[in-house]
């Protein structure tokens, strides 16, 4: 009876420590996997998500309306009768949902001129991340970004006439900031 009552008490014991520390455990896991964010945090991520955003809006509009822009538009070759305001807005964080749309050399292609040594070099810190402008039959794309002194860099992504899943930078061009 004796040796009964003491493998009870150390198996209790034991299954009592292997529940204790798997709480423990489960409830360090839960908060890590569900980690609390402030609402500090919050106001933050949302101003930055507002400035984004305004930006990009600004640059639209810079693109559609400014002088510097149509003749940006003229001279990278889009057409007159193609109106710019046609065009889908895509914000880089909708980037990887348009292009899995592509076949995977398209894919591919547009990546390589999309992160080329023509965004590299006009990419400097303090610069906004980038957005899209993209033609309704997915041709042609204008990525724009706000540079730190207020100017916005315009590149004109286009795919080859010959083979339509081969993209290529066609120019690259800075609008100055409009004067206020």
């Amino acid at each position: 009876m004796r040796k009964m009552n003491r493998k009870l008490i150390i198996l209790t014991s034991t299954i009592l420590v292997l529940i204790t520390g798997t709480s423990v455990y489960a409830s360090d896991a839960f908060s890590s996997l569900f980690p609390n964010v402030s609402s500090e945090h919050q106001d933050e991520a949302k101003a930055v998500q507002d400035r984004l955003t305004q930006s990009w809006n600004k640059g639209r509009e810079i693109i559609l309306e400014n002088e510097g822009g149509k003749e940006f538009a003229i001279s990278s070759e889009i057409s007159k009768e193609e109106n710019l305001s046609n065009w889908t807005f895509i914000d880089f964080t909708k980037l990887p949902d348009k292009v899995s749309s592509f076949s995977t050399k398209e894919r591919s292609s547009f990546l390589e001129a999309f992160y080329g040594e023509e965004r590299k070099n006009n990419l400097e810190v303090g610069d906004y991340v980038p957005a899209l402008l993209m033609n309704p039959n997915n041709s042609q794309a204008l990525v724009y970004w706000e540079k730190a002194n207020g100017s916005y860099v315009v590149m004109d992504l286009k795919t080859k006439s010959d083979d339509s899943s081969s993209w290529y930078v066609n120019k690259v061009n800075i609008i100055e900031a409009p004067k206020k």
